[in-house]
Protein backbone atom coordinates (compact mmCIF):
# COMPACT_ATOMS: atom_id res chain seq x y z
CA UNK A 1 0.00 0.00 0.00
CA UNK A 2 1.54 3.76 -0.89
CA UNK A 3 1.78 5.91 1.70
CA UNK A 4 -0.71 8.57 0.28
CA UNK A 5 -3.06 5.68 0.57
CA UNK A 6 -2.22 5.19 4.04
CA UNK A 7 -3.13 8.39 5.09
CA UNK A 8 -6.26 8.29 3.29
CA UNK A 9 -6.99 5.30 4.91
CA UNK A 10 -5.66 6.18 8.58
CA UNK A 11 -5.48 9.91 8.56
CA UNK A 12 -2.06 9.45 10.18
CA UNK A 13 1.11 10.02 8.00
CA UNK A 14 2.64 7.07 7.10
CA UNK A 15 5.71 7.78 9.09
CA UNK A 16 3.47 6.98 12.02
CA UNK A 17 2.87 3.71 11.25
CA UNK A 18 6.51 2.97 10.33
CA UNK A 19 7.17 3.91 13.77
CA UNK A 20 4.91 2.02 15.35
CA UNK A 21 6.02 -1.64 13.26
CA UNK A 22 9.70 0.04 14.52
CA UNK A 23 8.62 0.28 18.40
CA UNK A 24 7.20 -3.05 18.13
CA UNK A 25 10.46 -4.82 16.65
CA UNK A 26 12.79 -2.36 18.79
CA UNK A 27 10.85 -3.00 22.40
CA UNK A 28 10.85 -7.04 21.25
CA UNK A 29 14.43 -7.00 21.04
CA UNK A 30 14.39 -4.98 24.56
CA UNK A 31 12.24 -7.73 26.12
CA UNK A 32 14.27 -10.47 25.44
CA UNK A 33 17.63 -8.68 26.88
CA UNK A 34 15.90 -6.78 29.89
CA UNK A 35 14.04 -9.03 32.02
CA UNK A 36 16.86 -11.76 32.14
CA UNK A 37 20.29 -9.10 31.84
CA UNK A 38 20.04 -8.78 35.47
CA UNK A 39 20.13 -13.07 36.35
CA UNK A 40 22.81 -13.33 33.84
CA UNK A 41 25.25 -10.79 35.44
CA UNK A 42 24.59 -11.66 38.69
CA UNK A 43 24.32 -15.23 38.27
CA UNK A 44 26.74 -16.42 35.17
CA UNK A 45 29.19 -12.82 34.99
CA UNK A 46 29.23 -13.22 38.93
CA UNK A 47 28.51 -9.19 39.65
CA UNK A 48 26.75 -8.55 43.15
CA UNK A 49 23.25 -7.40 42.49
CA UNK A 50 24.32 -3.96 44.59
CA UNK A 51 26.75 -3.68 42.07
CA UNK A 52 24.06 -4.64 39.13
CA UNK A 53 21.90 -1.32 40.83
CA UNK A 54 24.94 0.69 40.12
CA UNK A 55 25.00 -0.25 36.48
CA UNK A 56 21.38 -0.02 36.33
CA UNK A 57 21.24 3.42 37.99
CA UNK A 58 24.39 4.72 35.86
CA UNK A 59 22.43 3.91 32.43
CA UNK A 60 19.32 6.22 33.70
CA UNK A 61 22.06 8.68 34.69
CA UNK A 62 23.70 8.68 31.43
CA UNK A 63 20.08 8.72 29.81
CA UNK A 64 19.98 12.31 30.93
CA UNK A 65 22.64 13.45 29.41
CA UNK A 66 21.38 11.83 26.47
CA UNK A 67 18.55 13.61 26.39
CA UNK A 68 20.01 17.22 26.60
CA UNK A 69 22.34 16.30 24.08
CA UNK A 70 20.04 14.58 21.31
CA UNK A 71 17.27 16.84 21.28
CA UNK A 72 19.39 19.79 19.79
CA UNK A 73 21.01 17.26 17.82
CA UNK A 74 17.27 16.33 16.00
CA UNK A 75 16.75 20.35 15.74
CA UNK A 76 20.13 20.38 14.32
CA UNK A 77 20.61 17.88 11.86
CA UNK A 78 16.66 16.39 11.47
CA UNK A 79 14.86 13.81 13.42
CA UNK A 80 15.75 10.81 11.54
CA UNK A 81 19.62 10.97 12.36
CA UNK A 82 19.46 10.45 15.89
CA UNK A 83 17.30 7.67 15.83
CA UNK A 84 19.63 6.10 13.51
CA UNK A 85 22.50 6.77 15.81
CA UNK A 86 20.88 5.79 18.78
CA UNK A 87 19.65 2.11 16.72
CA UNK A 88 23.12 1.58 16.38
CA UNK A 89 24.62 2.57 19.59
CA UNK A 90 22.05 -0.05 21.12
CA UNK A 91 23.05 -2.62 18.72
CA UNK A 92 26.49 -2.21 19.67
CA UNK A 93 25.80 -1.69 23.43
CA UNK A 94 23.69 -5.17 23.25
CA UNK A 95 26.05 -7.13 21.46
CA UNK A 96 28.92 -5.48 23.82
CA UNK A 97 27.18 -6.86 27.12
CA UNK A 98 27.01 -10.32 25.56
CA UNK A 99 30.58 -10.18 25.89
CA UNK A 100 31.37 -8.81 29.45
CA UNK A 101 33.12 -10.53 31.99
CA UNK A 102 33.41 -8.04 34.99
CA UNK A 103 31.94 -5.18 36.93
CA UNK A 104 34.16 -2.96 35.14
CA UNK A 105 33.16 -3.85 31.85
CA UNK A 106 29.79 -3.99 32.35
CA UNK A 107 29.36 -0.49 34.00
CA UNK A 108 31.90 0.93 30.73
CA UNK A 109 28.85 -0.76 28.32
CA UNK A 110 26.27 0.14 30.85
CA UNK A 111 27.60 3.94 30.74
CA UNK A 112 27.46 4.04 26.64
CA UNK A 113 24.11 2.29 26.69
CA UNK A 114 22.08 5.09 28.13
CA UNK A 115 24.11 7.53 26.06
CA UNK A 116 23.18 6.18 23.04
CA UNK A 117 20.06 4.11 23.76
CA UNK A 118 16.35 4.40 23.97
CA UNK A 119 16.64 7.94 25.31
CA UNK A 120 17.95 9.60 22.27
CA UNK A 121 15.66 7.36 20.22
CA UNK A 122 12.18 8.15 21.70
CA UNK A 123 13.13 11.86 21.49
CA UNK A 124 13.46 11.82 17.60
CA UNK A 125 10.44 9.88 17.12
CA UNK A 126 8.69 11.91 19.50
CA UNK A 127 9.57 15.00 17.75
CA UNK A 128 9.40 13.36 14.12
CA UNK A 129 5.52 12.21 15.29
CA UNK A 130 4.60 15.47 16.55
CA UNK A 131 5.87 16.99 13.23
CA UNK A 132 4.02 15.16 10.99
CA UNK A 133 0.22 15.24 13.20
CA UNK A 134 -2.02 18.24 13.59
CA UNK A 135 -2.21 19.09 17.35
CA UNK A 136 -5.48 17.53 17.86
CA UNK A 137 -4.58 14.20 16.50
CA UNK A 138 -1.35 14.07 18.56
CA UNK A 139 -2.15 12.29 21.62
CA UNK A 140 -3.63 9.43 19.17
CA UNK A 141 -0.96 9.10 17.29
CA UNK A 142 1.68 8.84 20.11
CA UNK A 143 -0.85 5.95 21.53
CA UNK A 144 -0.83 4.61 18.71
CA UNK A 145 3.31 3.93 18.58
CA UNK A 146 2.99 3.42 22.19
CA UNK A 147 0.39 0.42 21.60
CA UNK A 148 3.23 -1.04 19.10
CA UNK A 149 5.54 -0.81 21.73
CA UNK A 150 3.74 -2.17 24.84
CA UNK A 151 3.29 -5.09 22.27
CA UNK A 152 6.89 -5.95 21.49
CA UNK A 153 7.49 -5.64 25.05
CA UNK A 154 4.88 -7.98 26.03
CA UNK A 155 6.08 -10.60 23.52
CA UNK A 156 10.17 -10.05 24.00
CA UNK A 157 10.04 -11.53 27.39
CA UNK A 158 7.70 -14.41 26.48
CA UNK A 159 9.62 -15.46 23.92
CA UNK A 160 12.80 -15.16 25.74
CA UNK A 161 11.63 -17.49 28.84
CA UNK A 162 10.39 -20.02 26.11
CA UNK A 163 13.68 -19.79 24.47
CA UNK A 164 15.94 -19.91 27.66
CA UNK A 165 13.56 -23.02 28.94
CA UNK A 166 13.99 -24.97 26.07
CA UNK A 167 17.53 -24.53 25.88
CA UNK A 168 18.37 -24.80 30.14
CA UNK A 169 21.69 -23.42 29.51
CA UNK A 170 23.60 -20.45 31.00
CA UNK A 171 24.99 -19.64 27.61
CA UNK A 172 21.57 -18.60 26.44
CA UNK A 173 21.28 -15.44 27.45
CA UNK A 174 24.66 -14.37 25.93
CA UNK A 175 22.49 -15.68 22.59
CA UNK A 176 19.28 -13.24 23.43
CA UNK A 177 21.30 -10.56 23.84
CA UNK A 178 23.04 -10.74 20.65
CA UNK A 179 19.33 -11.45 18.96
CA UNK A 180 18.40 -8.26 20.83
CA UNK A 181 21.62 -6.57 18.76
CA UNK A 182 20.52 -7.98 15.42
CA UNK A 183 17.11 -7.43 15.52
CA UNK A 184 18.24 -3.46 16.48
CA UNK A 185 20.27 -3.64 13.28
CA UNK A 186 17.42 -4.44 10.95
CA UNK A 187 14.76 -1.93 12.61
CA UNK A 188 17.68 0.76 11.75
CA UNK A 189 18.15 -0.69 8.29
CA UNK A 190 14.25 -0.49 7.85
CA UNK A 191 14.13 2.87 8.57
CA UNK A 192 17.46 4.30 7.08
CA UNK A 193 15.80 3.10 3.97
CA UNK A 194 11.80 3.80 4.69
CA UNK A 195 11.56 6.63 6.62
CA UNK A 196 11.55 10.42 5.03
CA UNK A 197 13.25 13.45 6.72
CA UNK A 198 9.94 15.46 8.96
CA UNK A 199 12.22 18.71 10.24
CA UNK A 200 10.28 21.22 8.96
CA UNK A 201 11.99 23.65 6.20
CA UNK A 202 13.89 26.58 8.30
CA UNK A 203 14.22 25.35 11.12
CA UNK A 204 17.71 23.92 11.27
CA UNK A 205 19.21 26.91 9.86
CA UNK A 206 17.72 29.02 12.87
CA UNK A 207 18.62 26.37 15.66
CA UNK A 208 22.09 26.17 14.36
CA UNK A 209 22.62 30.27 14.91
CA UNK A 210 21.70 29.97 18.24
CA UNK A 211 23.57 26.77 19.49
CA UNK A 212 22.81 24.45 21.29
CA UNK A 213 22.84 26.15 24.67
CA UNK A 214 20.99 29.12 23.39
CA UNK A 215 18.38 25.57 22.43
CA UNK A 216 18.71 24.55 26.02
CA UNK A 217 18.55 28.25 27.71
CA UNK A 218 15.53 29.25 26.05
CA UNK A 219 13.56 25.76 26.90
CA UNK A 220 14.71 25.87 30.70
CA UNK A 221 13.94 29.22 30.93
CA UNK A 222 10.44 28.97 29.51
CA UNK A 223 7.95 29.23 32.70
CA UNK A 224 5.07 27.17 31.66
CA UNK A 225 7.50 24.28 30.14
CA UNK A 226 9.33 24.30 33.67
CA UNK A 227 6.38 23.70 35.51
CA UNK A 228 5.60 20.75 33.02
CA UNK A 229 9.07 19.19 33.32
CA UNK A 230 8.50 19.28 37.49
CA UNK A 231 5.52 17.66 37.05
CA UNK A 232 6.58 14.76 34.59
CA UNK A 233 9.75 13.78 37.19
CA UNK A 234 6.82 14.08 40.31
CA UNK A 235 4.67 11.39 38.34
CA UNK A 236 7.20 9.80 36.64
CA UNK A 237 8.62 9.03 40.06
CA UNK A 238 5.04 7.10 41.16
CA UNK A 239 5.18 5.29 37.48
CA UNK A 240 8.69 4.07 38.13
CA UNK A 241 8.64 2.96 42.01
CA UNK A 242 5.79 1.39 41.10
CA UNK A 243 7.15 -0.99 38.87
CA UNK A 244 10.26 -1.54 41.28
CA UNK A 245 8.29 -2.15 44.58
CA UNK A 246 5.09 -3.27 44.09
CA UNK A 247 6.41 -6.89 43.27
CA UNK A 248 8.28 -7.12 45.81
CA UNK A 249 5.75 -5.71 48.22
CA UNK A 250 3.13 -8.16 46.97
CA UNK A 251 5.49 -11.02 47.45
CA UNK A 252 7.55 -9.68 51.20
CA UNK A 253 4.49 -8.44 52.66
CA UNK A 254 1.03 -9.69 51.06
CA UNK A 255 2.56 -12.90 50.90
CA UNK A 256 1.39 -13.27 47.01
CA UNK A 257 2.62 -16.19 44.58
CA UNK A 258 5.05 -15.42 42.18
CA UNK A 259 2.99 -16.90 39.96
CA UNK A 260 0.00 -14.89 40.86
CA UNK A 261 2.48 -11.58 41.07
CA UNK A 262 2.48 -12.20 37.34
CA UNK A 263 -1.13 -11.74 36.72
CA UNK A 264 -1.17 -7.97 37.75
CA UNK A 265 1.81 -7.37 36.41
CA UNK A 266 0.25 -9.24 33.19
CA UNK A 267 -3.02 -7.17 33.18
CA UNK A 268 -1.18 -3.69 33.32
CA UNK A 269 0.27 -4.97 29.63
CA UNK A 270 -3.34 -6.49 28.32
CA UNK A 271 -4.87 -2.82 29.23
CA UNK A 272 -2.73 -0.81 27.83
CA UNK A 273 -2.92 -2.69 24.43
CA UNK A 274 -7.23 -2.80 25.12
CA UNK A 275 -7.49 0.72 26.36
CA UNK A 276 -4.92 3.26 25.24
CA UNK A 277 -6.73 4.40 22.07
CA UNK A 278 -9.31 4.71 23.47
CA UNK A 279 -8.05 6.95 26.38
CA UNK A 280 -5.68 8.77 23.61
CA UNK A 281 -8.89 9.64 21.48
CA UNK A 282 -10.36 11.16 25.29
CA UNK A 283 -7.03 13.21 25.54
CA UNK A 284 -7.40 14.92 22.05
CA UNK A 285 -11.04 15.95 22.67
CA UNK A 286 -9.56 17.88 26.27
CA UNK A 287 -6.84 19.50 27.59
CA UNK A 288 -3.76 18.23 27.80
CA UNK A 289 -3.32 19.69 31.26
CA UNK A 290 -6.95 18.61 32.18
CA UNK A 291 -5.89 15.21 31.41
CA UNK A 292 -2.43 15.25 33.19
CA UNK A 293 -4.52 16.40 36.28
CA UNK A 294 -6.71 13.28 35.73
CA UNK A 295 -3.46 11.22 35.42
CA UNK A 296 -2.25 12.68 38.68
CA UNK A 297 -5.87 11.59 40.19
CA UNK A 298 -5.75 8.41 39.53
CA UNK A 299 -1.66 7.75 40.76
CA UNK A 300 -2.83 9.19 44.29
CA UNK A 301 -5.76 6.83 43.94
CA UNK A 302 -3.60 3.73 43.32
CA UNK A 303 -1.64 4.91 46.37
CA UNK A 304 -4.92 5.36 48.51
CA UNK A 305 -6.24 1.57 47.58
CA UNK A 306 -2.67 0.59 48.86
CA UNK A 307 -2.49 2.35 51.86
CA UNK A 308 -6.06 0.85 52.92
CA UNK A 309 -5.78 -2.25 51.44
CA UNK A 310 -3.27 -5.22 52.09
CA UNK A 311 -4.74 -7.83 49.84
CA UNK A 312 -3.70 -9.54 46.17
CA UNK A 313 -7.37 -7.83 44.95
CA UNK A 314 -6.21 -4.22 46.56
CA UNK A 315 -3.06 -4.69 44.62
CA UNK A 316 -4.39 -5.44 41.28
CA UNK A 317 -7.33 -2.31 41.34
CA UNK A 318 -4.44 -0.31 42.26
CA UNK A 319 -2.05 -1.35 40.06
CA UNK A 320 -3.99 -2.78 36.66
CA UNK A 321 -6.97 0.18 37.18
CA UNK A 322 -5.90 3.26 38.80
CA UNK A 323 -2.12 3.26 37.95
CA UNK A 324 -2.35 1.81 34.44
CA UNK A 325 -5.14 4.48 33.47
CA UNK A 326 -2.75 7.05 35.21
CA UNK A 327 0.35 5.64 32.91
CA UNK A 328 -1.56 5.58 29.43
CA UNK A 329 -2.64 9.47 30.44
CA UNK A 330 1.05 10.30 31.22
CA UNK A 331 2.66 8.38 28.38
CA UNK A 332 0.51 10.52 25.89
CA UNK A 333 -0.50 13.58 27.41
CA UNK A 334 2.42 14.36 28.58
CA UNK A 335 4.91 14.55 25.26
CA UNK A 336 1.62 16.02 23.38
CA UNK A 337 1.73 18.94 25.37
CA UNK A 338 5.25 19.33 25.68
CA UNK A 339 5.37 19.67 21.30
CA UNK A 340 2.37 21.98 22.24
CA UNK A 341 4.09 24.06 24.56
CA UNK A 342 7.26 24.10 22.24
CA UNK A 343 8.23 26.52 19.51
CA UNK A 344 8.26 24.49 16.25
CA UNK A 345 12.11 25.18 15.87
CA UNK A 346 13.02 23.52 19.29
CA UNK A 347 10.32 20.42 19.46
CA UNK A 348 12.98 18.09 19.59
CA UNK A 349 14.98 19.94 22.25
CA UNK A 350 11.19 20.47 24.56
CA UNK A 351 10.56 16.85 24.12
CA UNK A 352 13.92 15.29 25.07
CA UNK A 353 13.89 17.50 27.78
CA UNK A 354 10.36 16.00 28.83
CA UNK A 355 11.96 12.64 28.15
CA UNK A 356 14.60 13.48 30.79
CA UNK A 357 11.82 12.95 33.53
CA UNK A 358 11.60 9.61 33.22
CA UNK A 359 15.48 9.40 33.82
CA UNK A 360 15.56 12.12 36.65
CA UNK A 361 12.64 9.54 38.60
CA UNK A 362 14.14 6.46 37.58
CA UNK A 363 17.71 7.50 39.09
CA UNK A 364 15.65 8.24 42.90
CA UNK A 365 12.85 6.05 43.15
CA UNK A 366 13.49 2.51 42.61
CA UNK A 367 16.36 3.81 45.79
CA UNK A 368 13.54 5.36 48.21
CA UNK A 369 11.34 2.68 47.91
CA UNK A 370 14.54 0.01 48.68
CA UNK A 371 15.46 1.80 51.70
CA UNK A 372 11.85 1.88 52.66
CA UNK A 373 10.56 -1.57 51.88
CA UNK A 374 14.44 -2.77 53.88
CA UNK A 375 13.01 -1.11 57.07
CA UNK A 376 9.59 -2.70 56.87
CA UNK A 377 7.71 0.51 56.01
CA UNK A 378 5.76 -0.02 52.89
CA UNK A 379 2.95 2.57 54.05
CA UNK A 380 5.38 5.26 53.81
CA UNK A 381 6.16 5.10 49.72
CA UNK A 382 2.44 5.11 49.11
CA UNK A 383 2.24 8.07 51.82
CA UNK A 384 5.07 9.51 49.73
CA UNK A 385 3.50 8.71 46.57
CA UNK A 386 0.38 10.35 47.47
CA UNK A 387 2.11 13.59 48.39
CA UNK A 388 4.14 13.18 44.82
CA UNK A 389 0.87 13.14 43.26
CA UNK A 390 -0.73 16.36 44.56
CA UNK A 391 2.10 18.38 44.15
CA UNK A 392 2.08 17.69 41.02
CA UNK A 393 -1.64 18.39 40.60
CA UNK A 394 -0.30 22.28 42.30
CA UNK A 395 2.07 22.39 39.94
CA UNK A 396 -0.12 21.50 36.38
CA UNK A 397 -3.05 24.31 37.64
CA UNK A 398 0.23 26.61 38.14
CA UNK A 399 1.00 25.65 34.63
CA UNK A 400 -2.55 26.37 33.15
CA UNK A 401 -2.44 30.15 35.09
CA UNK A 402 1.15 30.68 33.41
CA UNK A 403 -0.22 29.94 30.07
CA UNK A 404 -3.86 32.47 30.53
CA UNK A 405 -1.39 34.82 31.57
CA UNK A 406 0.50 35.01 28.77
CA UNK A 407 -2.61 35.01 26.38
Amino acid sequence: MSKKAIRASSGFDGRVWLLLFAMLAFRFGQGLYYPFSTIHFHNVVGIPLSLVGVGLGSLAATSIVSGLVSGTLADRYGRKLPMLLSLAGSATTFLAFAFVEDFAGYLAVSVAAGLVGSSMFDAARNAMVADVTQPGRRSRAYGLVRVGGNVGWALGPMVAGLVAASAGSETIYRTLFLGTSALTILVMLVLALAVEESLPEGVAPEVRASGPRGALREALTDGPFLALLAAGVLLYYVFTQDWQALPIYAKNFVGVPDGTIGLFLGANGVMVILLQLPVSFLIDRTSRVGALLVGAALFAASSTTLLVTESFLGILVAFAGFFTLGEMVLEVAGPALAAELAPVRLRGTYLALFGCCFGAAYGVSPVVAGALLQAQLPDVIWTVQLIAAALAAGTLVLLAYRRRTRR
